[in-house]
């Protein structure tokens, strides 16, 4: 993540657990409340969320899609965090059960802070999907805990140079916090990486990314319309959902600029029309070339899919255009025509 998104408002989705009726009543609110008083408060978007249980986490994130996931609760040895099960009895998550979760909401969620006992395991998995996690690797006092929020979320609002990183940045913060109250906890927050997180993506070819976009335009322009209803029967399911994901990215980018939204309607209206997708890829491609975060945002889209949909090819079905993605064609990060956009 480089240092455009952590200046740019960010939605924080603090996630509380009680089990057995114990009360974290009190941390929750001066977590909450530091990180209202934060130097820059006007940079969060704050939901809380209490007495959690796994499928409320689980809804809870895909509903809000918050760029941070804050967890304050309780941690065991074994890196599992400790939930409410339907019953009110104590429920287990394990490390490889977070990081599943976390493997879905790869695009949007930046940062997750377990603000938890023994929660580094739990960081550790999650940090193979997610950019930054932090947990914690032993037991850790009430007040040195939210001691590091607070200085966790004032360094997020620091604005940061050139060459620092935001979320790094900001746990040292919340590590000098510890400090100024107690040495030896300090410690105990680690922060994980994704291992890939500095590797930078090939360019986007956007050539390609026109291609795939301009059959699923006009389901894409015409949200609820019945039509949509069987955009993904007639583009295929994977190719429906990733080209909304893709669409909600470019859509407030598009709709700001209005040649790039009448090139897209034009696109929208005739699909092979080779003008009109000339046009569009020319309005994509300064779009993009201005907003690297966003030009990352959504090669990232196509790299986490690779496994299953590794790459693009135009097919003809009764007498339709439409999309397939199979194992011969070409990845929509690959080099080809020249319209490359590099994202730094």
């Amino acid at each position: 993540m480089d240092n455009k998104q952590v200046t740019q408002p960010q939605k924080i989705l603090i996630l509380a657990a009680i089990p057995h009726g114990l009360r974290l009543d009190k941390e929750i609110r001066e977590v909450e409340e530091c990180i209202r008083r934060a130097v820059r408060r006007d940079m969060f978007e704050v939901d809380i969320r209490t007495a959690v249980r796994p499928q409320d986490i689980r809804r809870a994130i895909a509903q809000e899609k918050p760029q941070i996931v804050h967890f304050c609760g309780h941690g065991l040895e074994d890196g599992s965090l400790l939930l409410e099960d339907d019953g009110g009895q104590n429920k287990t998550v394990p490390p490889e059960g977070l990081a599943a979760l976390f493997e879905l909401h790869g695009d949007y969620v930046n940062c997750v802070l377990l603000n938890a006992c023994h929660s580094v395991k739990s960081a550790e998995a999650i940090s193979e999907y997610i950019n930054y996690a932090i947990g914690m690797n032993q037991e850790i006092q009430d007040k040195s805990a939210i001691g590091f929020a607070q200085g966790f979320y004032d360094g997020l609002g620091y604005a940061t140079s050139e060459n620092q990183n935001g979320f790094q940045r900001a746990f040292q913060e919340g590590l000098v916090a510890i400090k100024l109250e107690s040495l030896s906890q300090a410690q105990i927050p680690v922060i994980k990486t994704r291992i890939n997180i500095d590797k930078p993506h090939k360019p986007m070819d956007i050539s390609l990314l026109v291609k795939f976009l301009a059959p699923c335009l006009p389901f894409l322009l015409n949200v609820g319309n019945k039509a949509v209803e069987g955009a993904s029967q007639k583009l295929g399911e994977d190719v429906w959902r990733k080209a909304t994901v893709v669409w909600s990215k470019l859509q407030p980018k598009v709709e700001a600029k209005a040649a790039a939204l009448e090139a897209a309607k034009d696109v929208a209206n005739e699909p092979e029309d080779e003008d009109a997708i000339a046009a569009l890829r020319l309005q994509l491609k300064k779009l993009l070339n201005s907003d690297s975060t966003l030009a990352s945002e959504i090669a990232r889209v196509f790299e986490s899919e690779k496994q299953t949909t590794s790459s693009i090819s135009n097919v003809t079905a009764s007498g339709e255009r439409a999309i397939a993605l199979g194992d011969n064609a070409s990845h929509i990060n690959t080099i080809s025509t020249g319209d490359t956009v590099t994202n730094k």
